[in-house]
Parts: structure tokens; C-alpha cells; sequence
């Protein structure tokens, strides 16, 4: 009976592995030491920046060396004017990576639940419905996720919700399903069986998801330097704004770098 009951387990253990992958991979600006307050909406005449409550600026438009914060014009000199040209293309660039390391993080996660469903879900008939609903699933968070994130647009606020939150319900729903599917084969005497595909599964997902994972890794660190960029040509900007205070976009968070240099420091 204990046996029985850690092919349970194991069955489980793979069916939370897509949901773990995908929260403990971050693709966000934080990943490269580094976090924004701000929407991106990226549009033919400018790029804007856009952020709610109490933030200051609240909104910052950029286009063609011209710059607009709170809807008023900002004088620049040409260098600085070179700066925002630089940051404007550099920002068009970054948001199709950065949107297209987070469909990925959902394809991924996706994936690996699909596999799982279509291999401990049941009967024929409830592992096709499993996967079926699954499809469906992804579909509407890809959709989601293009509401907030695309080629054109960074929604700070949305990212999590966007990724975290479908992913976590999907492999929640799954993870009931399975839990009676395993539950009836180790009932009926169809232990064996169960066990069977609970091996192989776990090592060949196991080995897939590390595998991609890595991938999706290397991508995201990509865009740190993008990011280092980015900061650079703002700490740079010699204009200041109307209360004296320099143009920050991107805030740069403390790194292990910084941390491992401040207790030097203090020693």
C-alpha cells in the first residue's frame, strides 16, 4: 500500500514540475538587477511611459530626439537629443525579446502539463478531454499575455497575472484530475501500470524541461546587457525635470554584486 501510494506522490511531483518552471523563471527586469515602474507602449509616433499612483513623472513620451513629460516639452541639447534617439530604438528593439521569452515561459509550462495529461490522465477518452481543455487554456493565455505584453507593449503591472496566474490554474485543474485518475488505476488494481508511465515521464520531462529551461535562461540573461544600455544612456541624459530631478525610467535594483561589495565595505 505504501508503495501505491508514492506512485501517487511521484505522479503529482511531475504534474507540479511545468507549474515550478515557469514561477521560478524570471523574465522580467529584475532578473538583470534592474526594475521599471512603467507601462511600454511602443506607437509609429513615439514611445510612452506610463505609470499610475503616486510615481513621479507619471507619463514620459519620446520620439525623434524630442521628449515630453506630464505632456509638457522638455529642452534638450542635441547630445541629449542623440541619447533619446538611442533609447527610443533601443526600447523598440527590446520588446519583441522580451515579449518573445515570455510566450515562450507559457509554451513551455504548457507543454510539459500537456504531456503529463496525456500520459496519467486516465482513459483515452479523459486524457484527450484533459488535453483538450489544456489547448483551450493556453490559447486564452496567450491571448491575455498579448493584451499586456507584445512587440509593442510592456505592461509592467499585468506580467504576473499574466503568466503566473493561468499557468498556476492550469496545472491546479490538472493536478485534481490526476489526482483521481491515479487514485481510480491504484483502487482497480492497475498500480503497475501507473508506475510504469510515472517513471518514464519523469525522466524524460525532467531532462526536456531542464533542457529548455536553460534555453529560455540564456535568452532572458540576453537581454540584460539591452537593459545596462539602456540605464547607461540614462544616467547620461544631462537634462533634469522640472523639480531638478534626472529622467529615470529604469531603476537599478541592489545585484549580489553590489551586495558582496557593501559587506567588503563594512569590514
Amino acid at each position: 500500500m505504501r508503495k501505491r501510494w508514492m506512485i501517487l506522490a511521484v505522479s503529482l511531483g511531475v504534474a507540479a514540475m511545468a507549474q515550478a518552471s515557469a514561477r521560478d523563471l524570471h523574465v522580467d527586469n529584475e532578473h538583470c538587477g534592474y526594475s521599471s515602474a512603467y507601462d511600454v507602449q511602443a506607437k509609429p509616433d513615439g514611445i510612452d511611459f506610463h505609470r499610475s499612483g503616486d510615481g513621479h513623472p507619471s507619463d514620459v513620451f519620446m520620439h525623434n530626439g524630442q521628449l515630453r513629460v506630464n505632456g509638457k516639452a522638455v529642452a534638450v541639447s542635441p547630445a541629449d537629443a542623440a541619447r533619446l534617439r538611442a533609447y527610443e530604438s533601443d526600447m523598440r528593439d527590446l520588446l519583441p525579446q522580451m515579449a518573445g521569452i515570455a510566450n515562450e515561459a507559457i509554451g513551455m509550462a504548457f507543454d510539459a502539463l500537456s504531456t503529463v495529461a496525456a500520459t496519467l490522465g486516465g482513459s483515452q477518452h479523459h486524457r484527450d478531454a484533459l488535453v483538450d481543455r489544456l489547448n483551450h487554456q493556453r490559447r486564452e493565455a496567450l491571448r491575455a499575455l498579448d493584451a499586456h505584453i507584445n512587440a509593442q507593449r510592456w505592461d509592467q503591472q499585468g506580467f504576473g497575472s499574466a503568466i503566473e496566474q493561468p499557468v498556476t490554474e492550469a496545472a491546479n485543474d490538472m493536478a485534481h484530475s490526476i489526482t483521481r485518475s491515479v487514485l481510480w488505476a491504484v483502487l482497480t488494481g492497475h498500480a503497475s501500470d501507473v508506475e510504469a508511465r510515472a517513471d518514464a515521464i519523469d525522466q524524460s520531462i525532467d531532462k526536456a524541461m531542464d533542457q529548455r529551461s536553460d534555453q529560455l535562461e540564456a535568452r532572458a540573461k540576453a537581454v540584460c546587457p539591452r537593459l545596462e544600455s539602456l540605464d547607461k544612456l540614462q544616467q547620461q541624459f544631462s537634462f533634469r525635470l522640472a523639480d531638478g530631478s534626472a529622467l529615470q525610467l529604469l531603476k537599478h535594483t541592489n545585484t549580489e554584486h553590489e551586495n558582496q561589495a557593501r559587506q567588503v565595505a563594512i569590514r
